[in-house]
């Protein structure tokens, strides 16, 4: 039997705390897409934790990881509740994705219906946003406000 020496566990016990901290780092950036209030609740949070990863926001903007953690942690968000804001994330987004094609539909003459789809096929997506636009439908940019 191999016994590990006292250097060998705190060796292992660091190693093992620094891929929890990584891996929950990890899990905060994706907390970032989650930055809305309004979602959050509608997600089921409470105030108490749309406060809190408010805060491990700014703390982690601010380098602050560990604190960051600590605040979700002590408002009881946990991985599982990270993945459930995922989740209900994936379908917000199709939400409203599902919302501005219904909007498309009801507003875009038949000559930007044409000019979409070729903007489309041209994968154009200034031209996209600008058809869009002109009848006051106003598209996320990529990786922004896509709550």
């Amino acid at each position: 039997m191999k016994t590990q020496t006292k250097s060998s566990r705190i060796t292992i016990a660091s190693t093992s705390m620094f891929i929890a901290v990584a891996a929950f780092a990890v899990t905060l950036t994706s907390v970032q897409a989650f930055g809305n209030p309004e979602f959050l609740i509608k997600a089921g949070l409470s105030d108490e934790q749309a406060v809190a990863i408010q805060e491990a926001r700014e703390l982690r903007k601010n380098g602050d990881i560990s604190a960051a953690r600590d605040t979700m942690i002590a408002a009881g968000i946990d991985d599982s509740v990270i993945s459930e804001l995922r989740q209900a994330h994936r379908e917000y987004r199709h939400e409203h994705k599902k919302e501005r094609r219904e909007a498309a539909r009801e507003l875009l003459s038949d000559d930007q219906r044409e000019a979409l789809q070729v903007a489309h096929e041209a994968n154009d997506k200034e031209a996209v946003r600008a058809i869009f636009a002109e009848v006051g439908i106003e598209l996320p940019e990529r990786g922004k406000g896509q709550n």
